[in-house]
C-alpha cells in the first residue's frame, strides 16, 4: 500500500519546531496582550470577493497565488492568503466601530499561497500579527512598528533592520503615478516581462520588482516622498520622531510599497540578512482606504505581519519543554503508588514523565536523562515498604531520601 504523505507546500510542525511554534506563541500573546490587544480568530476560508476587492486585483497574491476553488453551493471561496482582509470584514460585519472608539486585535493562523515551496516559504504557511481600528494617529504607526520590533528581540532575534516609507494617500499616489510610468517608459525594452505589464496597470509594484532591481535605471527613480501633501509628510516626519522617541533605528527606502494595494501612508519591513533573499521577518503599515472599500466607513487602521516558520528559523534560543520529573518505578508492586506519586505532581503544575511498562534502574536512567529532568524519583520495593521515595538531582547528581508525603518539599 502506498504511503500518503503531505501535500506539496505543506509540513508538519513537530519536534522541536513545534517546541518553537510554542514559544513564538506564547512569547506573541503575552507581548500583545500587556500592549492591550484581544486575539481574533477568522474563518480558515472567505469569499474571494474580499480578498478581490481587498487585496486589489493587480497584485501577484490574487492573480498568480490564491487557492479558489468553487464549493458545492457553486460559490467561489479563498483560503485567506493573508489575514488583514478577514479582520476588517469581521469587524464591518460586526458593527463594532459603533461598540468602541478603537480596536486592537491580534491573530496567530494559516494562510494559503501557491507559491514555489522554498525554506521559511510553504504553501500554507503561518502569520502573527496585529490590526488596530478607529485611530489615525502616526504615534500609533511608530508604537505598532516599535512592538513588532520588540518583540522579535524578546524573541532572541538580532541583526534587525527596520526599513519604513510612506505611500502618501491615493491623490498624492496618481501624482507620483505619472512620474514614475514617465521615467520606466523610458526604459521599456529593460524591462522584465511582468514589470512591462505593470507599468499600465500596477506601476507602484515596478519598485517592487526582483528582476531588474540591480539595474542602473533604479539607481534614479523619482522618491515617492517628493509627491507627498503637506499633511502627509507631517504625518511622517511624526511617525520618525516618535520612533526616535521610542528607541527604533530604521532606515527610510523610498522603494518600499508592500506587495498588496490597501496600504497608504506609512510603510514598513523589519528585515534580517541571515535568512537571504527570503530575508522580511515582519511588515505592515497603515490601510486607511480598506476600510471604506470593504464597507464604506471611513475609519483608519494600521497593522502588521509575521512569517512564523521565518521566525522558527531564526531561533537559537529557546525553552525545550523538558519534562520537570522523571518517575522511575522497579517491581510490579510499585507501580500503583508511581502513578499516585505521577499524578499529585501534575496537579502540582509540575510536568511529571512515567513509564507505563516494568524496566530496570539503568533504562530508567537513561530515559530521565534523554529526557533533560531535573529530578528522578526512584521507587522500588525496599523504598514502597518504608514509605519512602529515592530523589536524584541531574544537575548536582545528588539524591536523598525522603517521605512520600514530602515529595513536594523536595523539589524546586
Amino acid at each position: 500500500m502506498e504511503l500518503i504523505k503531505a501535500v506539496r507546500g505543506t509540513k508538519d510542525i513537530i519536534g522541536e519546531d513545534a517546541k518553537k511554534y510554542m514559544y513564538i506563541s506564547n512569547v506573541t500573546q503575552e507581548m500583545f496582550e500587556n500592549y492591550g490587544y484581544n486575539f481574533a480568530k477568522t474563518p480558515i476560508f472567505e469569499e474571494t470577493d474580499l480578498f478581490k476587492r481587498g487585496i486589489g486585483e493587480a497584485t501577484d497574491v490574487v492573480e498568480k497565488e490564491m487557492y479558489t476553488f468553487k464549493d458545492r453551493g457553486e460559490r467561489s471561496i479563498t483560503l485567506r492568503p493573508e489575514n488583514t482582509a478577514s479582520i476588517v470584514r469581521c469587524y464591518l460585519e460586526n458593527a463594532i466601530y459603533a461598540k468602541e472608539d478603537v480596536s486592537r486585535f491580534y491573530y496567530n493562523g494559516s494562510m494559503f499561497r501557491y507559491e514555489r515551496p522554498q525554506a521559511g516559504r510553504q504553501r500554507e504557511f503561518n502569520q502573527i500579527g496585529v490590526e488596530v481600528l478607529g485611530e489615525k494617529s502616526p504615534i500609533l504607526d511608530a508604537e505598532v512598528i516599535a512592538m513588532g520590533y520588540n518583540l522579535l528581540k524578546k524573541l532572541g532575534i538580532t541583526d534587525l533592520e527596520v526599513k519604513i516609507n510612506s505611500v502618501g494617500s491615493k491623490a498624492s499616489r496618481t501624482l507620483y503615478r505619472e512620474k514614475l510610468v514617465n521615467h520606466f517608459k523610458a526604459h521599456l525594452d529593460d524591462l522584465c516581462d511582468d514589470c512591462k505589464d505593470r507599468i499600465n496597470r500596477n506601476p507602484l509594484r515596478l519598485l517592487d520588482c526582483k528582476v531588474d532591481s540591480h539595474k542602473d535605471f533604479y539607481k534614479n527613480v523619482p522618491s515617492i516622498i517628493d509627491s507627498l501633501f503637506e499633511e502627509e509628510r507631517k504625518h511622517y516626519e511624526e511617525v520618525k520622531k516618535y520612533l526616535d522617541i521610542f528607541n527604533v533605528k530604521y532606515t527610510e527606502d523610498p522603494s518600499l510599497v508592500r506587495g498588496l494595494d490597501y496600504y497608504s501612508s506609512t510603510v514598513f519591513e523589519i528585515v534580517t540578512n541571515k535568512l537571504g533573499s527570503q530575508g522580511t521577518v515582519l511588515g505592515g503599515g497603515r490601510y486607511d482606504n480598506l476600510l471604506k472599500e470593504l464597507g464604506d466607513k471611513d475609519i483608519p487602521a494600521v497593522g502588521f505581519a509575521a512569517g512564523v516558520e521565518r521566525i522558527m528559523m531564526l531561533l537559537d534560543d529557546y525553552p525545550k519543554n523538558n519534562p520537570d520529573v522523571y518517575v522511575a518505578w522497579l517491581g510490579e508492586n510499585t507501580i500503583e503508588t508511581a502513578m499516585k506519586i505521577t499524578e499529585e505532581l501534575r496537579k502540582n503544575n509540575l510536568k511529571a514523565h512515567v513509564d507505563y511498562s516494568s524496566k530496570g534502574m539503568k533504562s530508567h536512567m537513561k530515559k530521565a536523562d534523554k529526557l533533560g529532568v531535573k529530578y528522578c524519583i526512584i521507587l522500588g520495593e525496599d523504598e514502597l515498604s518504608k514509605n519512602v521515595v529515592v530523589i536524584k538531582n541531574f544537575e548536582t547528581r545528588e539524591q536523598k531520601e525522603v517521605k512520600i508525603e514530602e515529595i513536594l518539599k523536595n523539589l524546586f
